[in-house]
């Protein structure tokens, strides 16, 4: 059985915000950089990129490639709830069956930016159509506090969405601000696989597979993919790799106005803030929660301009399943641990990715060691060090779970501290 690096969830240049570069062959040349085997199409119902993607991407025994690199049809769509899926589809075919049915329930089917579709459709018809074309369809960055399954004052449970679909759903991807731990507080999502993926608005190695799966499959075809994410005959995802969900842009709780980020600290103060948080104090771990559910129903306002607290990922997912997090057997393990580009800046101190320096140290790591992925998981910590010293630390620190982490929240992501770097405590 073979191994493979598969980033499912990325976007085209038909999608807004996206870079000009999201081109096949430029998404391709990345994934080969990177380390990854199978790629998510993104937008595969958008008829251009549908073109695009019929002119560049060869077809042999159910595989679609372009120079070794595999492609799934894949799309993400927004329903009438303004709740993103994921849908992953067999073939050309099966994306030309379900355009078929949603065209006339999209506004922007057809638009030049009409790469995530939106559609006048509940979860439970999307689903059914879905699952009529011979695909599959599950939850999109599912906790993150806007167009989510889970977020605030929507749903608390897959039925709730997908209603008499639910039993076909078999994946959830995480999205940036979760991981495991997070998302298992919720026992109803126990028989789920989890997917990590990327999001990508662009093919540079710090956004192309900065999340990902490895699968355990024997080919990188949709029928393998499917067996793999529902777990048959020996096929299963073996390893997600991803971002601290401190890292991401909506771990904390934040101000709905201004965005300040909601750290909790011990004591019984009144509440304070400064320029990045809101601190507020509670004395036991029964007051938290009263607050976190306080906060739930809309009824904390921020000190700084009154307006409502809302909930991050993290407390979202506490506040529907509880706080206690419990992975079944089948549950891989999920290595937290961002691009290399992340970890180099970090430990360089630099503001930037795109420096000469980071660049520099970047390109020789890759042609003395390896593709990305391999040198952020299996490459011994001590070959790294001998490229760069501090590089291997922070790649080690990141291995170990000890990587410091000034934690996101409120639409700002969160940082990455070096082990020898000045910080103070607060949000680690």
């Amino acid at each position: 059985m073979n191994e493979f690096n598969v980033d499912l969830h990325i976007h085209s240049l038909h999608s807004i915000g996206v870079s000009r570069s999201m081109t096949v062959p430029q998404i391709a040349a990345g994934a080969k950089q990177k380390g990854l085997h199978i790629i998510g199409t993104g937008d595969a119902t958008q008829p251009d990129w549908l073109d695009h993607l019929k002119t560049n991407l060869h077809e042999s025994d159910g595989v679609l490639t372009h120079e070794s690199i595999a492609f799934i049809p894949t799309v993400e769509i927004e329903d009438n709830e303004s709740i993103h899926h994921l849908v992953l589809l067999p073939s050309f075919e099966s994306v030309k069956a379900l355009r078929k049915t949603i065209k006339k329930s999209s506004p922007n089917l057809d638009s030049e930016w009409g790469g995530r579709p939106r559609v006048n459709m509940k979860g439970e018809g999307l689903a059914t159509a879905v699952r009529e074309a011979g695909g599959m369809i599950g939850p999109a960055h599912a906790f993150t506090p806007f167009k989510s399954v889970f977020r605030e004052g929507k749903y608390e449970s897959l039925s709730g969405c997908y209603g008499k679909e639910t039993g076909m759903i078999h994946f959830l991807e995480l999205g940036l601000s979760a991981d495991t731990d997070i998302a298992d507080c919720i026992p109803e999502l126990e028989r789920l696989t989890f997917i990590t993926s990327s999001d990508a608005h662009s093919p540079s190695p710090d956004k192309l597979g900065r999340e990902f799966v490895r699968f355990r499959m024997e080919a990188p075809t949709y029928d393998e993919l499917r067996a793999a994410i529902l777990r048959k005959e020996g096929r299963r995802s073996v390893l997600n790799i991803g971002l601290d969900p401190r890292l991401g842009k909506y771990y904390l709780s934040f101000c709905s106005s201004c965005r300040r980020t909601l750290v909790v600290v011990r004591g019984s103060n009144p509440p304070s803030h400064d320029d990045l948080n809101i601190y507020m104090s509670c004395d036991s771990q029964a007051e938290q929660i009263s607050l976190l559910r306080e906060i739930r129903k809309r009824r904390v306002k921020c000190p700084v301009d009154g307006k409502n607290l809302r909930l991050g990922v993290r407390d979202r997912a506490s506040m529907i399943g509880g706080s206690l997090s419990r992975s079944p057997s089948h549950r891989p393990p999920y290595l937290h641990i961002p691009p290399l580009l992340d970890i180099i800046s970090t430990a360089l101190m630099s503001k930037s990715k795109s420096t000469r320096t980071a660049r520099l140290i970047y390109d020789r790591m890759l042609s003395q060691l390896g593709q990305e992925t391999a040198i952020l998981t299996d490459v011994p910590v001590e070959t790294v060090s001998e490229i760069d010293q501090r590089v291997g630390q922070m790649v080690d620190a990141c291995r170990q779970g000890r990587a410091l982490i000034v934690a996101g929240g409120g639409g700002r992501y969160g940082r990455l501290i070096a082990p020898w770097e000045e910080e103070g405590p607060e949000n680690r």
